[in-house]
């Protein structure tokens, strides 16, 4: 009877094998971009749980199979199940290595700055993604943040958890504390085209773009916010007194897989609708209620030079940008108050899916 269904053990426990790593590679890879917009996170997870015991069994049901084919088969039968094995595992491979979002976005082994003489900084066009407590200023290049995704430093003697998702072009700066724990972490993936990161402890799962976790141990939990600016150095002294600045480099981890990512700092994304997709948006949120002014239009408002809004019941304003590249710094009150409203620049499908409540600027 064995011998009757050796096949079957073969084949099915070769679906044991492989289906994990399928599953995990179209849900949380943009392989098929459509399935990014399923709401697949816990799916993934449950399947992320429980994949090594499906690969057991599956090995154990080719095993089977095997032993009871492999002695009286021909030649060709052999050749089939060798080919089905180094497909198995050349799959588990990529999916570990090549293929990994971990891997393709390493973490840099060492975090470095140096010190940089703000005399000297005008001459210095990069735009950086900026941190200022007490007293020191730390800039993270955006385009290496984008490479790596995240980058986990201390700044001011307070832990930063400095993050950057490409697909949707969200800046977002954490305090890494969980619980009073100073807590690791790594990427796994994407859904709805962000980054979504996994704690070394418990191994819950938290979106970049919102900082909640969202499956896990830790579900309903959220990372503190840490105020972050983008801009150069220039920009970033006009807005503080910070009497140390330094600034991230690169380290070996890095490689020639940087170069992709240069000049993503500005990537201006589709100029030619103000709420396609990829159309970038200035996010603001003021006590709970959010408002996206799409950079399209204000680049285009070209009869103004100061945006004043107000945004529940509190006034904001800031310098119209001119070119889609232009950082952009939000106000309280006006833009010679300095009190620094914190914004984000990213794509409206991402902040319309995370913040489904969200307003939208109209144009007087």
């Amino acid at each position: 009877m064995m011998r009757q269904y050796r096949w079957s053990f073969i084949l099915i426990g070769w679906l044991f094998v492989i289906v994990p790593a399928l599953a995990l590679g179209l849900t949380l890879m943009p392989i098929v971009p459509a399935m990014q917009e399923w709401d697949s996170i816990t799916f993934s997870y449950v399947v992320y749980q429980v994949q090594y015991l499906s690969i057991g069994i599956g090995i154990g049901l080719m095993l089977i199979g095997i032993i009871n084919t492999w002695p009286s088969t021909r030649w060709w039968w052999r050749t089939l199940i060798v080919l089905l094995v180094v497909l198995a595992g050349g799959l588990h491979y990529l999916s570990r290595t090549e293929a990994s979002a971990e891997e393709m976005f390493n973490e840099p082994s060492s975090v470095k700055r140096t010190q940089i003489d703000p005399s000297q900084a005008s001459s210095d066009t990069t735009v950086y993604m900026w941190v200022y407590l007490n007293g020191q200023a730390a800039g993270y290049p955006l385009d290496l943040v984008a490479h790596h995704h995240k980058i986990h430093d201390t700044v001011g003697g307070v832990p930063v958890l400095v993050t950057y998702c490409t697909m949707c072009h969200t800046g977002r700066v954490y305090s890494p504390m969980i619980d009073g724990k100073h807590e690791t972490f790594r990427l796994v993936g994407a859904n709805h085209f962000n980054a979504i990161f996994e704690d070394r402890t418990t191994g819950s799962w938290w979106y970049q773009a919102t900082g909640e976790c969202v499956v896990g141990p830790l579900k309903g939990k959220v990372f503190s916010d840490i105020p972050f600016t983008q801009g150069t150095v220039s920009e970033m002294l006009a807005l503080t007194n910070a009497s140390s600045v330094s600034t991230f480099v690169p380290d070996e981890a890095t490689g020639d897989r940087y170069d992709w990512s240069r000049g993503f700092a500005v990537r201006t994304g589709d100029t030619t609708q103000s709420y396609g997709k990829r159309s970038l948006v200035i996010g603001v949120e003021v006590n709970g209620a959010t408002r996206a002014y799409p950079l399209r239009d204000l680049v285009m408002r070209s009869n103004v030079s100061v945006i004043t809004d107000t945004v529940n019941a509190t006034v904001i304003a800031f310098q119209r940008p001119t070119w889609f590249g232009s950082p952009v710094t939000v106000f309280r009150d006006s833009i010679s108050s300095g009190v620094v409203v914190q914004s984000y620049r990213e794509y409206w499908h991402s902040w319309k899916h995370f913040h489904p409540t969200t307003t939208t600027y109209q144009s007087q």
